[in-house]
């Protein structure tokens, strides 16, 4: 029997390269089910005679609450079953769901299978973060971090030239079938992948009753993180959660709508600038991996997020001729780069063992259901101001970030 069957506690210097690679396979897979629906939407006006925008907001919503969900549901299962049995069975579920998608012949079957892939992936990067930094050595979780976050640009270059070159020959249900190629992810980290050494010590250790010398501890639920020793982590977790979400969901949904409406640009360019965007982000990955490991994580977050309003403001703001538009736009995508390459490293260090999954799962799942509101009401105020000024206007979230960065202990690498 092998030491990954066994369940033996192994020695995590030999499994962490294997353990940063499903992570950044996991997260890519997670860049790529998030941009699916948006690339599938104008294909499916198309085939779909009937299907209106408020359906395809319908749609996104029952995603986006599903995702909201997800770290609720597979928190707590990590924090009980293992970290690396919880992340099987988030990523299969959602491989499976997805791909069955692209079976669906109208909106209200897309969108029940769309809420259940959300379940999975909107734990599948809490998961894997943790499962990552607990085998990472502690000096250099944030950096492991930074290089998680690779997969997440990798996820949507790969989509978006799915989206060119095999959409024209198999339509739109291609993918969805793509998406459940997530499910060989799962079968590997169940067969190469072994559970997370830390959990596993505190789980022998719990059963024995000596977690921190105390008596044996009973399970742990979401009432726990509202005690007195988890709940500043969990508020300001939430706060930084809820804040990176409205500017991301800000950003994806309606700088479309900006890019075509406002400033004239076309579906192909708009394509061309994404995926410049994407090698960006890899730029400030990169980048975040340097001054997170020289300077530590919370001092990084802090001046990331600080700089992202400052360039997020300049970007959408002011008036520019395009190089410049273009050119402010990359450099706001790279520094706010750095905080998401930190953001997993940083928080997993502000919760105990016991709790560790459901806290970060709970914080971004809640920050990302509070942000699923934000395109409404944005759309509602570029009615009166113009959906370029109000997109300036969400830098304020970046300072909001900024102050829940500093709000919380600087662990420097240690948990």
């Amino acid at each position: 029997m092998s030491e990954i069957s066994s369940g033996a506690i192994v020695d995590p210097a030999k499994y962490r390269k294997k353990v940063l690679a499903i992570s950044i396979a996991g997260f890519a897979f997670d860049g790529m089910d998030i941009w699916v629906f948006a690339l599938a939407v104008p294909l499916l006006l198309g085939a779909w005679p009937g299907l209106n925008l408020v359906q395809v907001g319908f749609v996104a919503t029952c995603m986006l609450l599903g995702m909201s969900a997800g770290g609720y549901v597979f928190g707590p299962l990590a924090d009980k079953f293992g970290r690396k049995r919880a992340l099987v069975w988030c990523i299969a579920f959602f491989g499976l769901t997805t791909g069955l998608t692209g079976f669906t012949t109208n909106y209200i079957q897309m969108a029940a299978l769309r809420f259940l892939a959300g379940l999975g992936l909107g734990a599948e990067w809490a998961l894997a973060g943790t499962l990552l930094q607990e085998f990472a050595e502690p000096a250099k979780r944030a950096k492991y971090s930074s290089y998680m976050q690779l997969g997440w640009p990798v996820g949507i270059a790969i989509i978006v030239l799915i989206n060119h070159f095999l959409c024209p020959i198999f339509g739109w249900p291609i993918l969805y079938f793509w998406g459940a190629t997530a499910i060989l992810l799962a079968i590997y980290i169940q067969l190469a992948i072994p559970e997370s050494p830390i959990w596993l010590k505190h789980h022998e250790d719990k059963k024995k009753g000596v977690v921190a010398g105390a008596p044996a501890v009973a399970a742990v639920g979401f009432s726990d993180l509202l005690k007195k020793a988890n709940i500043k982590s969990f508020v300001f977790v939430t706060i930084i959660c809820t804040s990176l979400m409205c500017t991301y969901w800000a950003v994806n949904t309606w700088l479309p709508v900006i890019l075509s409406k406002e400033r004239g640009v076309s579906p192909n360019a708009f394509s061309s600038f994404l995926l410049a965007l994407q090698f960006m982000a890899i730029l400030g990955y990169i980048v975040a991996a340097f001054f997170s490991t020289k300077f530590g994580n919370r001092k990084t977050m802090a001046a990331a997020s600080f700089l992202s309003a400052v360039t997020l403001y300049v970007w959408l703001g002011m008036e520019w001729e395009d190089n410049l538009f273009y050119t402010f736009g990359a450099i706001n995508w790279m520094v706010a780069s750095v905080i998401w390459a930190v953001l997993a490293s940083y928080l997993v260090e502000q919760f105990p063992t016991n709790i560790r999954a459901l806290g970060v799962s709970a914080g971004y799942s809640t920050g990302r259901l509070i942000a699923t509101v934000i395109p409404l009401i944005m759309g509602a105020a570029a009615k009166g101001f113009g959906m370029t000024i109000v997109m300036a206007a969400m830098a304020v979230f970046y300072l909001i970030c900024m102050f829940g960065v500093l709000m919380l202990r600087d662990t420097k690498g240690h948990m």
